[in-house]
């Protein structure tokens, strides 16, 4: 029973390590505003495979890579959207701004996330 939850608190302890190194590059490093940022490249600078960058990302944000990634540039062009500063690029530049490569993969993320489309939320 010992080993069972020592094992337990250092899984628990690479987790928080891993999670720590994963916020830093790609959520305050703001890794997820690159376009050609991907699972691959995460998982190289961590020095662990997609595979279990993939297992990982479930473990501990309880999503896949892209969803997490998605959902932080759907949060970025939220603020664009409603800053005034913003008011004179089209929604597909601010797609662009916040990583996105195209209108489609946009559009689809931000409604997933928002349940409503960028122009919607514009409006608002």
């Amino acid at each position: 029973m010992f080993s069972i939850s020592r094992n337990f608190a250092s899984e628990m302890n690479k987790q928080d390590t891993y999670k720590e190194r994963i916020d830093a590059i790609l959520i305050k490093g703001k890794g997820y505003l690159e376009p050609d940022f991907s699972a691959q490249q995460l998982a190289e600078q961590l020095g662990v495979s997609v595979f279990a960058l993939s297992r990982m990302m479930k473990a501990i944000y309880g999503k896949s890579y892209s969803d997490i990634v998605h959902t932080y540039r759907v949060q970025e062009a939220k603020r664009h959207l409603k800053d005034k500063r913003y008011a004179p690029y089209s929604i597909d530049d601010i797609g662009a701004m916040v990583g996105f490569k195209n209108r489609q993969s946009f559009f689809t993320a931000f409604k997933k996330v928002t349940g409503m489309t960028p122009e919607k939320f514009r409006r608002m």
